[in-house]
């Protein structure tokens, strides 16, 4: 019998058989969901799971978002998770290009591999209620507290490989085809214990605004990322990327001297520029005329790994303006594609081997107003059930990128993962802590 067409994929959490006998109760299995703004310290714990709306495919989509919005007319709060490839379905150039390869991690566990049914690049859980708390504080003190850690790192792409892979982009803009490409990679990562206890270490050593968990049957998420995508309030939409990256260093002058290098460096200071004006173009096909607002510019911020610099674009919308309208305008953010954008996400198909899936996508909460508030899934861990997962890295190449720079501007941004003590691998300078064989 051929699978059942659906306009658009929602569980409602009550076990039932489906089509083909498929049970449809384990995929909406959430055990946890907060957002935490660490640097607020406010947490918003999301309950009551009553539904999963899911698109599997670019026609889906339209009765996915109508879903989201008549829930968030019904009063419920919202969960969103926007896979990276999901941008490819709202361009449709980008559609007719071969992608990259599925990323290794669960497809919806409500249907069997032998159902045809793929990957979701669009997953919104609605919940009955929300609960503001303080962020979870430090790992408790206990035996299973201990036993949560990071066992091994490996890149999955050879420093070599990586090398090439910059001298091709670097090739395309010379040709005058992108100005620049964000070119990522993932690493493999394996851990055991409790996820909960691991991202209540990790969090707390590296704090941020925009920090998530998200426990489920197909993955469990561990967010800490510093850079907002989208954050609307009433009709005001505000995007602030994050383009420019510098080590911290245990040394007070040493590291106040990287800072100001780095706000300071004509390299990523046009790096960021160049990103600001896609988001004002972004934002411009969706904004009220003449309400695009770029500042302030090259804003430094530290956190406990790295420096770096953002820039604030906001707009005013039409009141009536929906989620979809938004997303379809500006999503994924430019500061992980490259400009123009739909070029370089053409290049990044064809140079990445793996898809991004949530990495450089966006997860966040949707309010009942209307309002959200949406990161940029960047410095996030994606773990299935066996500990296994992947934690990927990249950063934005220019015409006069350094491939060996941006080789160790991948490794700064790796300590999330890398600097943990019970790794135990011997690292000659803090910033080479990824394996670096040929």
């Amino acid at each position: 019998m051929a699978p059942l067409r659906l306009e658009a994929r929602v569980s409602d959490g009550v076990k039932r058989e489906g089509q083909n006998g498929i049970s449809q109760s384990k995929a909406i299995d959430v055990t946890l969901c907060r957002f935490e703004d660490r640097l607020a310290g406010e947490a918003k714990v999301l309950s009551g799971l009553r539904q999963r709306i899911t698109a599997c495919s670019a026609t889906e989509l339209p009765a996915a978002f109508a879903a989201i919005e008549a829930a968030q007319r019904a009063g419920y709060w919202i969960a969103l998770m926007l896979d990276y490839e999901l941008g490819e379905w709202f361009e449709p150039a980008l559609q007719t290009t071969a992608g990259a390869a599925q990323t290794q991690l669960p497809t919806p566990s409500s249907v069997s591999q032998t159902d045809l049914n793929p990957h979701s690049r669009l997953t919104a859980l609605v919940f009955d209620s929300i609960v503001v708390e303080k962020p979870w504080d430090h790992s408790r003190p206990d035996s299973a507290a201990a036993r949560a850690c990071i066992t091994s790192v490996t890149a999955s792409l050879l420093r070599a490989d990586y090398f090439d892979r910059i001298q091709k982009i670097k090739e395309w803009i010379a040709q005058g085809e992108v100005y620049q490409i964000n070119s990522t990679f993932a690493l493999n990562v394996s851990t055991q214990g409790s996820a909960q206890e691991l991202y209540r270490q990790l969090a707390n050593q590296h704090p941020s605004a925009h920090a998530a968990f998200i426990e489920d049957a197909e993955q469990t998420v561990l967010s800490f990322s510093p850079e907002l995508f989208l954050q609307r309030r009433g009709t005001t939409l505000i995007t602030r990327p994050m383009k420019g990256t510098a080590p911290r260093s245990n040394d007070p002058l040493e590291d106040q001297r990287l800072g100001q290098g780095l706000q300071a460096s004509a390299k990523d200071r046009a790096e960021n520029l160049m990103i600001v004006d896609l988001l004002r173009n972004d934002l411009g096909r969706i904004a009220t005329p003449g309400t695009v607002i770029a500042a302030p510019l090259f804003s430094l911020e530290a956190y406990p790994s790295v420096w770096t610099m953002t820039s604030t674009i906001q707009a005013i919308i039409a009141t009536n303006t929906s989620l979809e309208t938004i997303l379809r305008a500006l999503f994924p953010c430019g500061s992980i594609t490259g400009a123009p954008k739909i070029a370089a996400m053409k290049r990044i198909q064809q140079t990445e081997a793996q898809a991004r899936g949530l990495y450089c996508g966006s997860l966040g909460w949707l309010a009942p107003n209307g309002d959200f508030s949406l990161n940029v899934a960047i410095r996030t861990l994606l773990l299935k059930q066996d500990g296994s997962g992947l934690y990927h890295v990249g950063g934005g190449i220019v015409h006069d990128s350094v491939a060996a720079l941006e080789w160790d501007e991948c490794h700064w941004k790796a300590r999330i993962v890398i600097d943990r003590p019970e790794l135990a691998q011997p690292q000659p300078h803090p910033n080479l802590a990824l394996p670096r064989s040929e």
